[in-house]
């Protein structure tokens, strides 16, 4: 995609997006609701046409075709199967209406091959519609891949599914996209989601792409606060603070609080091109790198009371009051503290990223 913009009247739902997905790779558009993602997903379907910018498959521009020219898989969320025929017929579909169709035996083992690729081959003559939403999603999928298309479009298929399926459903499309080795653009705001099944991942905002990267990159190195708050299961936390640069030594002390200042003396150069000494930016962590240890040690950056402990089973939330501020640590089980002691937070200075409160942008 290249400089792609949409215009939709006065509202611009994408805004010169330029990304290039490679040859077998499974791309995730990620964004809230009314974030462009959709836009996208359409704009490469062909269901609508760009503002300005263009499309390339391979170097072919697309941007102007019809979508019945692009070769292109649609996956919906609403399974988008004929309930009324069996499963071997709605697999079989997209084979028959070619022009030439291939000869029944050559109909029959695509279709059984498929069938055994998307996990459906024990229930080719059962009726579509007397079938379970896991296994009607399994058949749309296979109804796509059939016909070979150059890339796939899944639009959250899964968000009609419980969560014990969608984590199945999850699982099974990563290992059919590394089986076939085709190129999928995944359109979902369930970061949990992207971050599982993506090879890399493209955040967007406001029509705007924020941040493309592996699932590693966005989450070890987010780009601005955006990437950094829609990203992570738990909230990442944020704490004003104010740079110190003094006698070519550089720290970090958190406002409002009794701390103790982190030395990032090693990450002067990039703080100081947007924030002079004395100034101030924004301080944070995830809650996986926050460390709870007593209050008087000489590791604790700062101190706080536990409010509140949210046990999830596998790792416990803690939420902790400083200065009025919600601040949380992601534990295991069996280091849980209890609500209303006093703890010491600690923060690796490696483990924490510093934004620009102008900008929004990351700091380093």
């Amino acid at each position: 995609m290249e400089n792609l913009t949409k215009h939709f009247g006065d509202v611009c739902a994408v805004e010169d997006l330029n990304l290039e997905i490679p040859h077998g790779a499974f791309v995730a558009l990620l964004g809230p609701s009314g974030c462009g993602k959709t836009t996208t997903m359409n704009l490469i379907s062909g269901l609508e046409t760009p503002t300005r910018g263009e499309i390339f498959f391979d170097s072919r521009p697309v941007g102007r075709l019809e979508p019945g020219k692009r070769n292109v898989g649609f996956v919906f969320q609403n399974y988008a199967i004929f309930t009324h025929m069996k499963v071997y017929d709605n697999l079989a579909f997209g084979l028959r209406v070619r022009d030439p169709a291939p000869s029944k035996e050559e109909v029959d083992q695509e279709v059984r091959r498929v069938a055994e690729v998307v996990g459906v081959p024990g229930i080719l003559d059962r009726k579509a519609g007397r079938l379970s939403v896991n296994d009607m999603q399994k058949v749309a999928l296979g109804r796509s891949m059939i016909v070979q298309p150059a890339i796939f479009l899944l639009d959250e298929p899964f968000s009609n599914l419980d969560a014990a399926f969608r984590a199945y459903m999850r699982a099974e499309l990563k290992r059919i996209q590394h089986e076939i080795g085709q190129t999928m653009v995944y359109v979902t705001h369930d970061q949990v989601e992207a971050m599982g099944m993506a090879d890399k991942i493209a955040v967007m905002d406001l029509g705007v792409l924020q941040q493309y990267g592996t699932p590693a990159e966005i989450y070890d190195r987010p780009s601005n606060r955006f990437v950094a708050n829609f990203v992570g299961s738990v909230l990442i936390n944020f704490l004003p603070a104010r740079y110190e640069a003094r006698d070519g030594h550089a720290t970090v002390s958190i406002i409002g609080a009794e701390s103790r200042p982190l030395d990032v003396t090693d990450q002067k150069e990039s703080i100081a091109e947007r924030v002079a000494s004395g100034g101030t930016l924004s301080l944070a962590v995830r809650p996986e790198s926050v460390r709870l240890v007593p209050p008087d040690s000489e590791e604790a950056t700062l101190r706080a009371k536990v409010a509140i402990i949210e046990p999830l089973g596998a790792k416990d939330v803690v939420h902790m009051a400083i200065d009025g501020q919600d601040v949380r640590a992601v534990l295991a089980p069996g280091n849980r503290p209890t609500v209303g002691e006093n703890v010491g937070v600690a923060l690796d200075p490696a483990s924490v990223h510093f934004f620009d409160d102008a900008s929004g942008l990351a700091l380093r």
